[in-house]
Parts: structure tokens; sequence; C-alpha cells
């Protein structure tokens, strides 16, 4: 891979290099650091009791995906790309960790199998790409023949990308219909971060084929910006849950508390 190829994904930035060209995007992934923010505000409000470094971690990791979104959209690299989807795949990660053993009191193996079988599902969507032959649009791996250069037949990420996060969308509704059925009040936060996800799938998926409809003082944004803003809803609410309705552990945090801290507390 080379780390400093151009990566043109998006109809606001269309094949522009210039580290501007996408300042609508740009700006709208400042929604996650404000999601990070103010989920540190909350954080800062909870008696000493109930704070726990996975609060800390979770927050951390959606700060970074801001800032990575922020650089992705500037720079338009694979670099920048990584700095901002490996943030967002761990902040699910541990997102899911928790959620399973905190709200729903699954046993600590269990969870570790659920997390690292959730990375591969989302590892096989991330890299599968997709090609219309006949038609209809294909996965590349069903495309059988002499078909050996995918590039050829226009073989691109699946739904504009959004079929990556098709994985996480279904971890949040199992997560939601899972914890209404065990009448835990995360159910309807988990089910509004849901539908919001949904939501903004739908408009990253769009960006292209909305594009010619989407100007701005004669310049074409797209639909991608509605994805940040509503991603960055996303983790707030799910940054909040964690904090409002989280059981006592079943075991020792993802990153062990300050002994120290506690003992002087």
């Amino acid at each position: 891979m080379n780390w400093f190829e151009p990566v043109w994904l998006y109809c606001e930035r269309g094949t522009r290099a210039e580290i501007l060209a996408e300042p609508v995007n740009a700006l709208s992934t400042l929604s996650f650091v404000i999601a990070g923010i103010a989920g540190l505000w909350i954080y800062k409000k909870l008696p000493l009791a109930q704070r726990s470094a996975d609060h800390l971690l979770l927050i951390a990791l959606a700060l970074l995906t801001g800032i990575g979104g922020l650089a992705f959209h500037l720079f338009a690299a694979q670099w920048s790309e990584m700095a901002h989807l490996l943030p967002l795949l761990f902040f699910v990660m541990v997102y899911l960790a928790f959620a399973l053993n905190r709200f729903l009191k699954v046993p600590p193996g269990a969870t570790s199998l659920a997390t690292g079988f959730f990375v591969l599902v989302t590892m096989a969507c991330v890299t599968m790409t997709c090609a219309f032959l006949d038609g209809a649009l294909q996965p590349a791996w069903s495309i059988t023949g002499n078909v050996l250069d995918l590039d050829a037949i226009g073989a691109t990420s699946c739904l504009n990308g959004s079929f990556a996060y098709l994985p996480v969308l279904l971890v949040l509704f199992a997560l939601a219909l899972w914890t209404r059925k065990r009448r835990h009040k995360a159910a309807k936060s988990l089910f509004l971060a849901a539908f919001l996800l949904m939501g903004a799938m739908a408009f990253h998926m769009f960006d292209h084929l909305a594009c010619s409809m989407t100007l701005v003082s004669g310049i074409k944004t797209g639909t991608h910006f509605v994805w940040h803003l509503l991603v960055g809803a996303c983790l707030f609410i799910l940054l909040r849950t964690t904090m409002r309705h989280q059981n006592k552990r079943l075991v020792q945090e993802i990153i062990p508390p300050d002994v120290n801290r506690s003992k002087k507390y």
C-alpha cells in the first residue's frame, strides 16, 4: 500500500488534490470532536465511584476519530483514511465489549469471542469491493470468468463505502433489542443511535448520486457532511448512555483503574 496515494471518494473533493478541496466535509468532522468533549463534560460531573477508565478510552477514541476525519478530508490520502477509520473501529470494539459486559452481564470470555468475531466480519466488509456487471451490483469475489483486473471493471467500495458500516449497524440493533428484552434503561438510547447510524449510512451512500443536486455557491458539496453530523450525534448518545446506565463491572476494566487515586478518595 502506498500510504500517500490519493483517495478520491467524495463528491465535494472530486479529483482535486488541494488541502481545502473539502471545506464542508472537513468542518463537519468537528461533530466527532464535539461529541467527545460533551462526553468528557458528562464524565466530569459523575461521582468518582461511577467514573471508569473505559469511559475515558471511549471519549479519547471519539476525539481521535474526529481528528483523523479532519486529516482525511484535508489530505485525502491512504494514511489519513486509516487515521480516521481505525479509531472509529476501536471505538465500536470497546463499546461492544462495554455494552455486553456492563449492560447485559455477559461473561468476559464470551464478550471477548463476540468482539473478535465482530472485528473479523467488519474487516471483511471494509475490504470488500463491488462492481456493476451485467447491469447488477455484485461483490468482486463473486465475479467469475476471465476478469483478473478489478480496476478494469470499475470495482470500488460497496455502496460507496457504506457496506463497511453494516456490521456496526447490526450490532447496535442487536444490543438495542437485547437490552429491551432485559428491560434495561439503555435500550431507548441504543435504538436512537442505531436509527441515526442508519440515516447516516444513507447519506454516505448517496453522496455521489446527489452530487449534481447539492450546489452551494456553484460548488458541489454532496451529502457526506450529513453523515458526519449524524454519526457525531450517534457517538454522543452512545457515550452518554455508558455513563447514565452502566451496571457494576463483572471484570476489571479494559484499562485498570488508578489504584492510588482510589485509595486517595
